[in-house]
């Protein structure tokens, strides 16, 4: 009996360590895969006033939430059975980058040497124009290299696991799901409001603005935004405090830390667009 018992053993360990290396394969072929995408011919301007402008791009799109405030980025993730994830420290990382390579980088998801990038999320601003992607690309160049270099991710079996079943997917898959569920178009009247409320809020609400698995829970369609009026959401905004005076958990520590800051312009542009989005569209 006890015989049978080992060779039993023997042939589930033998199974595991198959199974064990053929994840390990296919994950390994989906991180080193590389794209074609072209880059786009983005030069940053070395004038003070566009490294002005791009400050402000950046912190209502969030740059320094991830990287934190000195871009020296952090670690998110350390363990052997999933793996080891940090945010990159830009200072040094850009150096490394031509122009035009970070701006495919931001807003199409792919590193300099063709591989996709994983756990940044360029859907949010695969529309970022051309001025504000050069605006931030000069204001990442104006940070003199700081800090030490951050290490690129490690994938442990359960990150393996992730990429092999579509649970973990790379930015450049990401980026393809945005494009083809852009958010309604109300027309030209509500055209900046809308590129500001994608390239500000698709991080968490999806490039549609339907709402989205983030940070491990699901936001809401922004279509609440329209029960706002027009002063309650540039104070929500900026404060992260709501018409009842109450706080809505992690949206108002976001809004608060990007929009702080916002342009009376800017807000009222995305709550205009926000308003009516609602009136032609269903919550889902």
């Amino acid at each position: 009996m006890w015989k049978w018992v080992r060779r039993i053993s023997l042939g589930l360990g033998v199974l595991l360590l198959i199974a064990v290396a053929a994840v390990y394969v296919a994950s390994e072929v989906i991180i080193r895969r590389t794209v074609r995408n072209a880059v786009p011919p983005i030069f940053a301007s070395t004038d003070p006033a566009a490294v002005t402008r791009g400050a402000y791009q950046a912190r209502i799109r969030g740059c320094d939430g991830c990287h934190t405030r000195n871009l020296q980025g952090e670690k998110w993730l350390d363990q052997a059975i999933q793996g080891r994830v940090w945010t990159s420290n830009l200072t040094q990382s850009v150096r490394h980058y031509s122009d035009p390579e970070l701006a495919r980088a931001i807003r199409a998801g792919v590193r300099a040497d063709g591989t996709a990038l994983w756990m940044m999320p360029s859907e949010s601003w695969t529309t970022l124009s051309d001025q504000d992607t050069a605006d931030i690309i000069a204001w990442l160049r104006s940070h003199p290299a700081a800090g030490e270099p951050t290490p690129r991710p490690r994938f442990g079996p359960l990150l393996r696991l992730a990429v092999v079943i579509g649970k973990l997917r790379p930015a450049t898959a990401m980026v393809e799901d945005a494009r083809s569920a852009p958010a309604i178009d109300v027309g030209p009247a509500f055209g900046r409001g809308r590129y500001l409320a994608v390239t500000s809020c698709a991080e968490c609400h999806g490039s549609s603005l339907k709402g989205a698995q983030a940070n491990g829970q699901q936001t809401p369609d922004l279509v609440i935004a329209s029960t706002y009026s027009r002063p309650e959401f540039a104070k929500f905004m900026r404060t992260g405090v709501a018409p009842d005076g109450g706080k809505r958990g992690w949206m108002s520590e976001i809004a608060s830390e990007h929009f702080g800051q916002a342009t009376d312009r800017d807000l009222a542009d995305i709550h205009a667009y926000l308003v009516e989005r609602a009136k032609r569209t269903t919550p889902e």
